[in-house]
């Protein structure tokens, strides 16, 4: 059972976890990316490529504090990579921080790998005939478990330098004791609970699962006295954790011109090799094989450094720790602890749909195999979709036409609500005034026809008819303009005179309201090439917007310059403002926050057509109670040579 979950609220659909999964061993449902713990291996890539942090391991702290508050001697072993971790602070620094926490000894997983590497050695001479591949990570054997059984008669039935240590402590060191172990890797924590090699270490703790208790309590290694590990010495077994390391403890070599030897690290040459081996492809004597690059690039090596400084860290602390005699002694002492274990076949049984399915989801799929969706290609994807693993939205190419088509339909839907709404619109705008014009008419004519007739009756009603058509003519011609999509007259045209034009014919309304007017007009401004009264149009109705903003007086503030390659005009006022509803319906036409009479909400309509007519935009900032600002862009124009 793999003991990696995913956050609901934190997963957003990257399928990095997928694209980086040995065993692909994650279910895409609904968008949220699910471990398949039956095919999980617990390498932890998911882990590490996860930047949302929505992949979790399981965590032992709380078991561990219980441990330390219920049991006297527990004791903690330290992963021989733990030198590439330190952080200001030294080994003896470490130690001491880690008893503080209530450990009662700290001891080197390293110790353990002395008596594998030596159990490797006599295990290969024994067995010269046959290729043997490594159990030393538990990420391999996982895989070999799962994915190819066949090759467990090739695999060395020798525990992992973890259980080798823990193994020394509960039946030889200290019986009564807890195990503790401490590292860098996710797999660890499934490999201590495997039936055949079960109760000796008790918790498996990550780096990071250490510093959350050492912040807990407050503790800071750099600042502790020294303390030494406990426990037997280990020498070469220190280099274990870099690719190559166990060789090196078992005095082999890995000769290039033999092949009989290989040390392979990283999942995808791991995975290749495997199926190779399987096939037969290759027959190496020996194979040591790592997911991570050794235990240097596990998931909890949290750390910037490159993989050849933690290499070199972990080398240094073993020159500078060697003690030959010591070693040997103590290997002496432990020589006849059990190293073997079994292995036990859990193989995941995948069932091929038919090739119907398949070419059915591959008609959907964009068929481009660009692998945004974290499988090597497209048909591999429509697989795991046909096997429920997968999702066709996961296909880009697919989400991309999806996406086109549906904004295809709602600009289209919108199309037919704005045709629909300004239909409604003018209804009702022209009904008004011709229904004034109807009732008129009928009241004429009902007086004409009577002795009641009068000439001054009659010119009022003519008056008022005459009003209500004209209005209903200023309505129309207001349409011609929102509607018209002929070309400006261009010619060159200085900004300023355009807005001082404006303005003019604003003036009147502005003074007779007590609205100080404000000009900042940039000078020397470039010319532009516009229709004058087009431009002078959308000016004028804009002031005239900012003065009825402003009943009771305020400030007009008019401004030009030049943005990159624009020319700006901004027309501010310290009027009513504008709400954040009303803010959306702006352009729209017959939209209009004006009283009955005042404005039939074509204005700015027209002034945005005839802006985007110019190449250029229109913007809008408001506050209800603190005034608007519109501004204008227009392309700067510039001779040709």
């Amino acid at each position: 059972m793999s003991i990696i979950y995913t956050m609901r609220e934190k997963c957003v659909g990257c399928y990095a976890c997928v694209r980086n999964c040995p065993a692909k061993a994650i279910r895409i449902r609904e968008g949220l990316a699910e471990i398949v713990k039956e095919q999980c291996i617990d390498c932890g890539y998911c882990v590490n490529v996860c930047v949302t942090r929505a992949k979790k391991v399981e965590s032992d702290v709380e078991l561990v504090w219980q441990m330390l508050s219920q049991h006297s001697d527990v004791i903690a072993v330290l992963s021989s990579s733990f030198p590439a971790l330190l952080k200001g602070c030294n080994s003896g620094q470490l130690v001491a921080a880690i008893k503080k926490l209530g450990f009662s000894e700290v001891m080197e997983d390293a110790f353990g790998a002395e008596l594998v590497g030596l159990e490797y050695a006599r295990f290969l001479s024994r067995n010269r005939e046959r290729p043997v591949i490594s159990s030393n990570c538990p990420a391999v054997v996982n895989y070999i478990e799962k994915y190819h059984p066949s090759l467990l008669c090739k695999v060395a039935p020798i525990v992992s330098p973890t259980v080798a240590m823990g193994r020394a402590i509960k039946w030889r060191y200290n019986p009564q004791a807890k195990v503790v172990f401490i590292g860098p890797c996710v797999a660890k924590k499934v490999e201590v609970a495997d039936k055949s090699v079960a109760g000796v270490v008790d918790a498996v703790l990550t780096f990071p699962e250490l510093q959350e208790m050492l912040t807990a309590r407050g503790i800071i290694p750099s600042h502790q006295k020294e303390e030494q590990f406990s426990g037997p010495k280990p020498n070469l077994g220190r280099l274990f954790a870099i690719s190559g390391g166990l060789l090196k403890v078992m005095g082999v070599f890995d000769d290039i011109m033999l092949n009989d030897v290989m040390s392979v690290h990283g999942k995808a040459y791991i995975v290749r090799i495997l199926a190779e081996f399987a096939m037969g492809q290759i027959t190496p004597r020996f194979a040591n094989l790592y997911f991570c690059h050794g235990c240097l690039a596990s998931p909890f090596i949290e750390n910037e450094l490159s993989g050849f400084r933690r290499k070199e860290l972990i080398s240094e602390y073993t020159r500078n720790n060697a003690d030959t005699a010591q070693t040997a002694r103590d290997i002496e002492h432990y020589a006849d602890i059990d190293l073997s274990r079994q292995f036990t076949a859990q193989p995941v049984i995948f069932s091929m749909p038919s090739e119907e399915d398949v070419q059915r989801v591959l008609t959907k799929l964009g068929g481009t195999d660009c692998g945004a969706c974290g499988y090597d290609s497209c048909r591999t994807l429509a697989i795991f979709i046909c096997e429920g693993m997968a999702e066709t939205e996961m296909c880009w190419p697919y989400v991309l036409h999806q996406l086109k088509t549906t904004q295809n339909e709602l600009i289209q839907a919108e199309k037919l609500t704005s045709l629909g709404q300004l239909a409604a619109s003018i209804a009702h705008e022209v009904n008004n005034p011709l229904s004034g014009v109807l009732v008129y008419t009928q009241l004429l004519s009902k007086k004409i026809s009577s002795d009641k007739f009068s000439k001054d009756t009659s010119l009022n009603y003519l008056s008022k008819m005459e009003s209500e058509l004209t209005r209903s003519t200023r309505l129309i011609r207001g349409l011609l303009d929102f509607a018209r999509q002929s070309p400006p007259s261009l010619r060159s045209v200085g900004i300023n005179d355009v807005v001082d034009k404006a303005l003019e014919l604003a003036s009147n309304s502005a003074e007779l309201q007590n609205i100080e007017v404000i000009k900042e007009f940039g000078p020397s401004l470039p010319n532009i090439m516009a229709d004058f009264d087009q431009i002078q149009q959308v000016c004028t109705n804009l002031i005239l917007n900012a003065v009825q903003a402003m009943p009771q007086g305020g400030k007009l503030s008019l401004r030009t310059s030049t943005v990159d390659s624009f020319v700006r005009i901004e027309v501010q006022d310290t009027g009513c403002g504008i709400s954040e509803e009303n803010m959306r319906k702006l352009f729209t036409p017959f939209f209009t926050t004006k009283v009955k009479g005042k404005g039939v909400g074509l204005g700015l309509a027209v002034a945005h057509g005839i802006i985007q007519r110019h190449h250029g935009r229109i913007e809008v900032q408001s506050k209800e109670g603190a005034g608007t600002t519109f501004t204008i862009y227009l392309p700067i124009y510039h001779e040709k040579q």
